[in-house]
């Protein structure tokens, strides 16, 4: 369109001169698309495009070549059906794995597809798909946060929790400084948030940008050893510590048999019994909230409280009595080990219950009950009778 608008307008050219103004105009055209190898029915389009394009100088005429208006994988029985076979083949599918689906006898003609596409359409069908070439996430787990229960829990408790709280924190900006508060002086929440984060010795930089011509480097097997570090953080304190420093409450832990065992919820509570004496020595101005998150080990009732999980029908034989098995920790804190390498047990009693008037309810049989001897579970049967 360009050669055609030139040649018309060029004072030079043979056709300047030469019969009138639309007999030129057409005259040129026909040059104009002759030059290009192609026919009459071109020099009608570049007349019409031209019109246009003087009209509106926007409009423009678009290329179509390579931009087909459908794809077999627009059908959406196409794209279910390679979808569920994709889904079939397990966690690692390739785009090559839809060629070959589509070399099996009768799958073509099924999905009236004329020819098996090259394998850089089936990359292009599996991005429309919502596939990506990418690492295995490793992110926070979201599943679940949508969940009727979760919201509720979410809305009808955390939320207003929070809210509640709100109006005695501080408020701060980005760039760490304090927004201005109009409420009336009154005292101070600080909300500690509580994170764990496991470190190992053989962490690396697994995709950097590498020089051509670099070789590979040795690098050690495995994930090597691993240290824990669990602390508390708040916008107006940062990390957990004392004034001067010298008491914090950051805990540094080697997990593993022959290390300092597994982090349990043991571990969690004295660990916040450590950063409550340094809140109640040196912050005794302000209230304070520990926030945890849903980690199995931040999740913990008693070893003795009440539960009916592998609570015994009938009352124990003679000389057996049933309890609550408890994890047996030594002078140190720490669970004490058998030669076999399990944790030992003991047997505590489990906590009374509690009668619809609120008296208490004793499991295991009081002095003088001729139902059984003193000290010895009820059994089940017992206890429901009594209720």
């Amino acid at each position: 369109m360009a050669s055609f608008l030139w040649l018309y307008t060029d004072s030079g050219s043979p056709l300047s001169t030469q019969g009138t103004v639309d007999s030129r105009w057409t005259a040129t055209s026909l040059q104009a698309a002759h030059a290009q190898q192609s026919n009459p029915w071109r020099a009608r389009n570049l007349r019409k495009w031209s019109k246009a394009y003087i009209n509106d100088c926007e409009a423009l005429p678009l290329s179509e070549n390579g931009k087909s208006r459908t794809s077999c994988i627009d059908d959406d029985v196409v794209a279910a059906e390679i979808a569920l076979h994709l889904q079939g083949l397990g966690k690692y599918v390739r785009s090559l794995d839809i060629l070959h689906y589509l070399e099996q006898a009768g799958v073509k003609q099924r999905l009236k597809i004329k020819k098996t596409p090259h394998l850089s359409t089936a990359k292009r069908w599996m991005k429309k798909m919502g596939y990506h070439w990418t690492k295995n996430p490793a992110g926070q787990y979201v599943d679940g946060h949508e969940r009727e229960d979760v919201v509720w829990y979410r809305q009808t408790k955390f939320l207003p929790a929070c809210q509640a709280l709100e109006d005695r924190t501080r408020k701060w900006l980005t760039d760490n400084t304090k927004m201005p508060d109009n409420h009336p002086p009154q005292r101070r929440i600080i909300i500690w948030f509580h994170d764990e984060s496991t470190f190992y010795a053989n962490d690396r930089r697994v995709v950097p940008w590498v020089f051509k011509g670099e070789t590979a480097i040795p690098r050690t097997k495995g994930e090597g050893a691993s240290l824990m570090v669990a602390d508390f953080v708040s916008a107006d304190y940062g990390w957990l510590r004392s004034p001067d420093g010298r008491t914090q409450g950051r805990v540094l832990f080697r997990c593993g048999k022959a290390r300092d065992g597994y982090f349990t919820n043991l571990d969690i509570q004295n660990h916040t019994k450590n950063v409550m004496n340094i809140l109640d020595e040196h912050y005794r101005d302000e209230d304070h909230t520990l926030i945890f998150d849903n980690a199995t080990t931040h999740l913990k009732h008693a070893d003795n409280a009440l539960s009916a999980r592998k609570m015994p029908k009938g009352v124990p034989k003679n000389g057996v009595n049933w309890g609550v098995e408890v994890n047996q920790i030594d002078a140190d804190g720490k669970p004490v080990f058998s030669v076999d390498g399990k944790v030992c047990k003991s047997k505590v009693p489990m906590l009374d219950g509690r009668f619809d008037d609120g008296t208490a309810q004793p499991l295991y049989f009081p002095p003088n009950d001729p139902r059984g001897p003193e000290g010895i579970f009820k059994g089940m049967a017992v206890i429901l009778e009594e209720r």
